[in-house]
């Protein structure tokens, strides 16, 4: 996985409004403390290792909430081409263009809906999005429309635990917590027609997870 660079953080984070900087983790990527940077990419690294362990060469890969565009390559290792879905693109326009990567579209959330064509992607990766939204069930009937059989979802969310919200203070950021914690998301997810394969917690399970990770298949 090739990590992005402090200086084009920084040129993203002078590109972004305050709110949006901090939900694409750039903060983190970038503090000084040595152990909130480690878990900011141990996230990545996790998501990364699941996208090379569930996408078929020459596949399609859905990035929905692709914020930085950090998980561009690690998609396109394997996939042939890869569609970055999110509100603020600029961050993933700047890395997309920086690193040549032409195997990547760009579209807003409206966009995808009415353009990805239904069963034509083979992996959707939505890390820190669907904590966002209050009722995902659009969201969530999009991405079995768009998904193949056998298609796979690989989610991250945050655990709103304790920890996490003390590792929310420590790197600063004093915004709004999220509308739904990993375990409210993962109940949306199965009720919008989901079956989770596997799951695992990072750093560890219990009161030591800070993001909860799951992969799942429609039902």
């Amino acid at each position: 996985m090739h990590r992005i660079d402090a200086a084009t953080l920084r040129d993203m984070a002078a590109a972004l409004q305050d709110e949006d900087r901090d939900e694409m983790a750039i903060p983190s990527y970038l503090h000084p403390n040595p152990l909130l940077r480690w878990m900011a990419w141990r996230r990545v690294e996790v998501m990364a290792g699941l996208l090379a362990a569930h996408t078929p060469q020459g596949g399609r890969v859905l990035d929905y909430g692709c914020g930085t565009g950090v998980l561009f390559e690690a998609a396109l290792a394997r996939a042939s081409s890869v569609v970055g879905v999110d509100l603020v693109l600029t961050a993933a326009r700047l890395w997309r263009d920086k690193r040549g990567l032409n195997g990547v579209t760009l579209l807003s959330p409206e966009a995808a809906s009415a353009d990805v064509e239904p069963g034509s992607v083979d992996v959707i990766v939505a890390a820190e999005v669907l904590e966002h939204i209050d009722d995902p069930t659009e969201v969530l009937a999009f991405f079995r429309r768009v998904l193949r059989p056998g298609g796979k979802l690989l989610v991250s969310l945050p655990t709103e635990n304790a920890l996490y919200r003390f590792g929310r203070r420590l790197a600063g950021f004093s915004g709004h917590y999220h509308e739904s914690d990993a375990t409210v998301v993962d109940g949306k997810i199965r009720a919008g027609g989901f079956a989770i394969e596997a799951r695992q917690h990072i750093p560890l399970p219990g009161p030591a997870a800070i993001y909860f990770v799951g992969v799942y298949r429609p039902t």
